[in-house]
């Protein structure tokens, strides 16, 4: 006579709660409905607290099989052996009255096309694969772990970015402060020479001494005016309120007005200034003032940093893809510990120019922000003895 297993089916919540009866055919509940009662209100107190540590294991580990609980069945005492698995909205329960009659009674339950019945089904018949579901589930559970390490990773990051912002907002305060420092100088200057001169002007003795001081007041001016005009660059592109006005110019005629306005400060050292452009016209939409500024600083530096008897040669070259504008001096070359601090403010390099011409350290920082603004790059090539080029890169 074939043996028919007695057991229940149950579906719970994650916390225990009975929402559906699939198959009681042992009278467990008396034919009353316990849908919305917890599973612990049919056991003894010997076995409550057993039957947390079930569900906590099975929504721990995917599945738990063959957990022995004194139960109350249809008003009278047994011992019920409890299998289960996770499903997404809750826990597949089986009780039956020993783990030899589990297989069983799920294979009674045939007819009701239960894809989660089917499931425990199979891990219980196969037993390795019990293993293989609760490892999968480990996986699945240092998975979600190493994601929640990641999102705080990401968090300590985004602190760390933080600070950072914190410390360059430091930075650029330390770099008011050099830069009022820097100022300080030269208006010293300015007031002690200018009190001079006037004293020697109201005395009636003006010569070449009151021209050297009136030389030094009006150098000493431009250099703080230079200053200040870069602090007010950086500051306005930093800050994003750089604006373009942009127009098609032609670089050529770019170049040779950026050239013609150099060549009085070249020709003092002894500089000759060459002009290469290409054959064909060369157009862009760019802002005409801005990338004057650009030309004079790398024509200024060139010339800066270059010997006598040198030529600085101003070029450009266009393709397809991009439009190259270079200049290349035969100056002192930059030592490669220094390359890094080119684009940076404030940076100070070992070259020192070679006729005693102050730099304020801001020139490369605006040139390279304001490259930026219209979509293009520079980068410089250089070697110590032989001179230095610097190419601005715009899309074509």
């Amino acid at each position: 006579m074939k043996h028919i297993a007695k057991g229940i089916a149950l579906l719970l919540d994650e916390t225990g709660l009975i929402t559906e009866v699939i198959q009681d055919n042992m009278a467990f509940f008396e034919d009353k409905n316990p849908c919305g009662a917890p599973l612990t209100a049919y056991l003894y107190d010997d076995s409550v607290q057993k039957s947390f540590e079930l569900i906590y294991r099975i929504k721990k580990e995917g599945a738990a099989f063959d957990w022995e609980m004194h139960a109350r069945v249809g008003g009278g005492n047994h011992f019920l052996t409890f299998s289960g698995i996770k499903i997404e909205n809750g826990i597949i329960m089986v009780g039956t009255t020993s783990s030899e009659d589990t297989e069983t009674f799920l294979n009674g339950l045939m007819e009701i096309n239960n894809e989660q019945l089917n499931k425990l089904r199979y891990f219980i018949k196969k037993k390795g694969g019990q293993e293989a579901k609760i490892g999968n589930d480990f996986s699945m559970y240092n998975n979600m772990s190493s994601l929640n390490n990641e999102l705080a990773n990401t968090k300590r990051k985004l602190i760390k970015k933080t600070t950072e912002l914190e410390r360059i907002n430091k930075l650029k305060d330390q770099m008011l402060g050099m830069a009022a420092h820097d100022l300080r100088n030269p208006l010293s200057v300015i007031q002690n020479y200018a009190d001079f001169l006037m004293e020697d002007i109201r005395k009636g003795s003006v010569g070449k001494e009151q021209y050297e001081l009136a030389k030094e007041i009006k150098e000493s001016s431009e250099y703080m005016v230079q200053i200040v005009e870069g602090m007010l660059d950086i500051s306005a592109i930093e800050s994003g309120s750089i604006s373009l006005d942009r127009e098609d110019v032609d670089l050529h005629r770019l170049i040779q007005r950026a050239v013609s306005l150099n060549r009085p400060s070249a020709e003092k050292k002894n500089i000759r200034l060459d002009i290469s452009l290409c054959d064909e016209s060369c157009d862009k939409l760019i802002d005409y003032h801005k990338f004057q500024q650009v030309l004079n600083n790398l024509i200024s530096n060139a010339i800066k940093y270059s010997e006598a008897n040198t030529t600085t040669t101003v070029g450009i070259e266009k393709d397809e893809e991009e439009i190259i504008i270079y200049v290349a001096d035969e100056g002192q070359g930059i030592p490669e510990e220094d390359r890094h601090k080119l684009f940076q403010p404030f940076a100070k390099i070992d070259v020192e120019a070679t006729a005693g011409e102050k730099s304020t350290g801001l020139g490369l920082a605006i040139t390279k922000k304001i490259v930026e603004a219209h979509g293009g790059t520079i980068d410089v090539k250089t070697k110590v003895g032989e001179g230095t080029t610097f190419y601005v890169r715009l899309p074509g």
